[in-house]
């Protein structure tokens, strides 16, 4: 990425395992965007079903698409995905969730009046986004890194980075890889967000299916997160107990709850 680059280019880059029923929404989502994408990268992650087939007849060279030898997990998926990217921000979709039409013209509007924003995000919604009608502007927000430990708010269909090679997901990590790199890009950047739901989410966070789907797991991932910041700094040693008990407390009370 030139750092003299004033044009804002994004590539889109989407994970796929098996979701051959959903993708092409996804894509088409994409496709539709006010503000054309620079380039859509989709990274099949070894899918055993027909997408590879119906990627090619529906779209050809419409997207770029690029195929894992066997399933690696998610993080692999999207850091192949990061590699190729030749745009100077990354948007981030997964398979089975839609953007808001001009979620890219939005993204565009704040990263011009706003050169040194590196991640900047949004919320996410079950509701049908391709019909709303979004407010003339919107407010730009920071959040505190102190916020970020209390837990992952941030979806990753909702995220846009700038093409920094240093951005990158943890292989080993197949919970809460997201969050982890959150942690570690909010630690030395200033995270950016706008109130506006501009990612419409397939299905609920943490329900069965998806990859957030085993609670214990995830729970566990946001632990080994939490683990991995005394990399930043040793001083995070000293808190780690606190962030183990707080993140077992949340654990205990959603599964005495059901929430």
């Amino acid at each position: 990425m030139s750092e003299y680059s004033t044009e804002i280019k994004f590539s889109v880059v989407i994970p796929t395992y098996n979701a051959a029923g959903t993708i092409v929404r996804t894509i088409e989502s994409c496709l539709k965007q006010s503000y054309a994408a620079h380039e859509i990268i989709v990274v099949d992650d070894g899918s055993t079903d027909e997408t590879e087939q119906l990627l090619e007849e529906r779209f050809g060279n419409k997207i770029i698409y690029t195929r894992l030898y066997k399933n690696l997990g998610p993080s692999f998926a999207r850091n192949k995905g990061m590699d190729l990217a030749t745009g100077n921000y990354i948007a981030f979709l997964d398979a089975d969730d839609g953007w808001h039409e001009d979620k890219l013209l939005v993204a565009k509007s704040i990263l011009e009046a706003n050169t040194k924003i590196k991640f900047l995000y949004h919320p996410f919604t079950q509701e049908d986004v391709s019909t709303k009608k979004l407010p003339e502007g919107a407010t730009i927000y920071t959040l505190p890194f102190i916020k970020l430990l209390n837990g992952n708010v941030i979806g990753t269909p909702c995220v846009v980075l700038a093409n920094d090679k240093s951005f990158r997901f943890e292989t080993e990590m197949r919970y809460m890889e997201d969050y982890d790199l959150w942690l570690r890009i909010g630690y030395r950047n200033k995270i950016y967000f706008i109130n506006l739901s501009l990612t419409q989410i397939g299905r609920p966070v943490l329900s069965k299916g998806g990859q957030s789907g085993n609670k214990w797991k995830m729970r566990k991932g946001e632990l080994k997160a939490y683990t991995r910041l005394a990399r930043l700094n040793p001083l995070f040693i000293l808190l780690l107990p606190v962030l183990y008990v707080y993140s077992l407390s949340k654990h205990i009370y959603k599964a005495i709850t059901g929430k």
